[in-house]
């Protein structure tokens, strides 16, 4: 197993060297690059600014402290409880719970839907200036962030993306 290792390591530094000689190495977060654009800070904030968005917000964090008070008062008084008074607030407790994980769930949503739309409307501007910031940064080999475990941030070109969809029009 150790060797199967030694030979994946050795193979992927090859890899890495070859494709050096062609160019530099780079990583690229698309959703960051895409949400980080002045439209899509301005849609998001929109979206955050929304009645229904924040009713669920200011929602959400009322069921929260209310949750917060139960638990913390259900903790005070465990030992004085009766086993029906502990189960009736633990029911409690855990519809409390299960509202806030709903209400989360609905502006985790929203975000993601949103977030979405936006991905999909600047596709094809992005599909459009990466080839050519891959040729002007004369770049071998670009990888997902997210699939790297670590890169150096000068291998990041995420924020020039950001910047060329930001001045695409």
């Amino acid at each position: 197993m150790k060797f199967y290792k030694v030979v994946a390591v050795a193979v992927m530094a090859l890899w890495a060297c070859g494709a050096a000689a062609e160019g530099r190495i780079a990583v690229f977060d698309v959703e960051a690059a895409v949400l980080n654009t002045d439209m899509a800070k301005k849609r998001l904030t929109d979206m955050r600014n929304q009645a229904e968005y924040k009713k669920n917000v200011s929602e959400l964090e009322s069921l929260k402290k209310k949750y917060d008070k139960v638990v913390e008062q259900f903790q005070k008084d465990f030992d004085i409880l009766s086993a029906e008074q502990r189960q009736a607030t633990k029911n409690k407790i855990d519809a409390a719970r299960a509202d806030g994980e709903h209400i989360a769930r609905k502006i985790e949503s929203a975000n993601q839907q949103e977030a979405q739309s936006i991905l999909q409307e600047l596709g094809p501007k992005l599909q459009a200036i990466l080839p050519q910031l891959v040729k002007d940064e004369n770049i071998g080999l670009l990888l997902p962030r997210k699939a790297v475990l670590h890169a150096d941030s000068s291998y990041d070109i995420t924020a020039k993306v950001a910047d060329k969809l930001n001045n695409a029009k």
